[in-house]
C-alpha cells in the first residue's frame, strides 16, 4: 500500500527497481541486435585471426637474411609465390627465400616477419630489402585478437557496433537478447490537443506523448503511444485498460490533487497495487506509481519538464533493468561538475536545474539555464544535465563542485 509520505528520491528509486525484473529472451538476426542486451554468454569456436597473417602488403622474410640492409646495400632474395589474400601459400620460406604477400593473407611457413612494399624494389623473381626488419613485424598471429573458447562477451552486454563485428566474426547470425518491454503512453486532459489539432484558446499541444515516446526509444524500450484520454473516469478506464497489452504503463496528467484528476481513482478501482504517490523534489513531485495486473504503472505529472525528469529518474531505470542492462546502467550516470554561475537554491525539495555540461581542460562545466519552471520545456532543450541542490540548500557559488546526472554525452 502506497504511503501518504513525501518520499526521498532514493526510497522512490528503490521502490520502483524491487517492484520490477528482466523479460524475457528471444532470439533475433544479428542485423537487429544494435542496443540491444545480449542474454547468452558467446566464445568463438575457433582462433580470432585462423591464422598467422601479414598486416601489410610486402615480402615474407626470414627476419635474420634483412638484419643488414640497407639502401646502399640492398638485401637480395628469391622470390618463390605471390600469397593474396585467401588464398593458401605453397612454399616454405627459407634462408635467401621470399614470397610476395598482401595483407590479410597467410604467413607462409618459415616466415617470421615481413617486409612492407615500400621498404623493397621489385626484379624478375627476385627483391630486394632496402629496411631491415625484427621478428614478428608486421604479422598478426593467430589467437591474438580472441583465443577460441575465450569469454569476451557475457550476459548484459549492450551491443553497439564493436560488439556486433565480434559476433559476426564468430559467426553467430541469431542471438539471444531480452526482450525490449513495450510501453504504452497515454496523456490525459480535456485541455490537450494532438500536433496536427486546431489549437484553440484554453488547450495545449500534447509534446508529453512525444517526448516520452523518445525517452523510452532511448532507454531501450519501445513506445505505444495511445493518444489523449479526456477527463472523465470513463475515458481514462477505457483509455488504461487498453494500455494493458504492453509490459509498462505510462499515462501524463491526472496525478495531482484537481477535481478533475481521476488517474489515481480509476487505477486504484481497477486493482492496482500502488507503491508510492509523491517523491521529494523539484520538478515533479506528484507521481503515482504501481503494479496493475502484476505491470507496472507510472502516473508522471502533466507539466513537461516534470514529466521528461519524473521519467528520467524512476520509469527510466525500471525500463533499464527490465531490458537487461546491468544495474551499473540503470540511473542516469552521474559527475562532479564545475558550476559557471551562482544559484539560489531552498525549499523542502530537493531540486534538479537543466543545464549545459561540457568537458573542458581536464574537467566538466555546469551552467544552469535561466528558464527553471516546470512547464518551461525549452529548458529541456540543448541541455544534457541535471545539476542536484539538495534540500535545504541556499546558495551554490560560481566556481563551486556540484553532482550533475548526465541526460546525454557532454563530450
Amino acid at each position: 500500500m502506497a504511503t501518504d509520505r513525501m518520499l526521498l528520491v532514493e526510497e522512490a528509486q528503490k521502490i520502483v527497481l524491487d517492484s520490477v525484473s528482466a523479460l524475457g529472451i528471444e532470439r533475433i538476426s544479428l542485423s537487429q541486435t544494435l542496443g540491444r542486451v545480449l542474454a547468452e554468454n558467446v566464445a568463438p569456436n575457433y582462433d580470432i585471426p585462423p591464422h598467422n597473417n601479414s598486416s601489410v602488403d610486402g615480402y615474407a622474410v626470414q627476419a635474420e637474411d634483412t638484419q643488414h640492409a640497407s639502401e646502399q646495400m640492398p638485401c637480395r632474395l628469391t622470390v618463390l609465390e605471390e600469397i593474396p589474400a585467401g588464398a593458401v601459400p605453397i612454399h616454405q620460406v627459407v634462408q635467401g627465400k621470399s614470397s610476395r604477400i598482401m595483407t590479410g593473407a597467410i604467413l607462409p611457413d618459415g616466415a617470421d616477419a615481413v617486409v612492407m612494399v615500400e621498404n623493397t624494389v621489385q626484379e624478375d623473381g627476385f627483391v630486394q630489402i632496402l629496411k631491415p626488419v625484427r621478428p614478428s613485424q608486421n604479422v598478426r598471429y593467430q589467437g591474438e585478437d580472441v583465443k577460441k573458447g575465450q569469454m569476451v562477451l557475457s550476459t548484459g552486454t549492450e551491443l553497439g557496433p564493436g560488439e556486433i563485428g565480434l559476433l559476426a566474426s564468430f559467426q553467430r547470425s541469431f542471438v539471444s537478447v531480452r526482450r525490449q518491454p513495450t510501453v504504452s503512453i497515454l496523456s490525459t486532459g480535456d485541455e490537450v490537443v494532438d500536433v496536427d489539432d486546431v489549437l484553440t484558446p484554453g488547450k495545449i499541444v500534447n509534446s508529453n506523448s512525444y517526448s516520452l515516446a523518445a525517452l523510452v526509444r532511448e532507454a531501450g524500450g519501445r513506445p505505444v503511444s495511445l493518444g489523449i484520454a479526456r477527463d472523465t473516469e470513463d475515458d481514462i478506464r477505457s483509455a488504461i485498460q487498453s494500455a494493458l497489452h504492453a509490459d509498462v504503463i505510462l499515462s501524463t496528467g491526472g496525478v495531482s490533487v484537481g477535481d478533475y484528476d481521476f488517474v489515481k481513482k480509476v487505477i486504484q478501482d481497477l486493482g492496482a497495487e500502488m507503491k508510492l504517490w509523491r517523491v521529494q523534489m523539484k520538478p515533479g513531485k506528484p507521481l503515482a506509481f504501481g503494479l496493475l495486473q502484476g505491470k507496472p504503472f507510472f502516473g508522471l505529472p502533466g507539466n513537461p519538464v516534470s514529466c521528461m525528469v519524473s521519467f528520467l529518474l524512476f520509469a527510466r531505470t525500471a525500463i533499464r533493468k527490465m531490458t537487461g542492462f546491468a544495474p551499473s546502467q540503470w540511473p542516469l550516470p552521474t559527475i562532479t561538475a564545475i558550476l559557471t554561475n551562482d544559484l539560489t537554491g531552498g525549499g523542502d525539495r530537493r531540486q534538479y536545474l537543466r543545464a549545459r555540461i561540457i568537458y573542458q581542460n581536464g574537467q566538466f562545466l555546469a551552467s544552469t539555464v535561466s528558464g527553471q519552471g516546470s512547464g518551461m520545456l525549452s529548458s529541456m532543450s540543448g541541455t544534457n544535465g541535471l545539476v542536484v541542490v539538495e534540500t535545504g540548500l541556499t546558495s551554490i557559488a560560481e566556481g563551486s563542485p556540484v553532482s550533475v546526472l548526465l541526460m546525454r554525452p557532454a563530450w
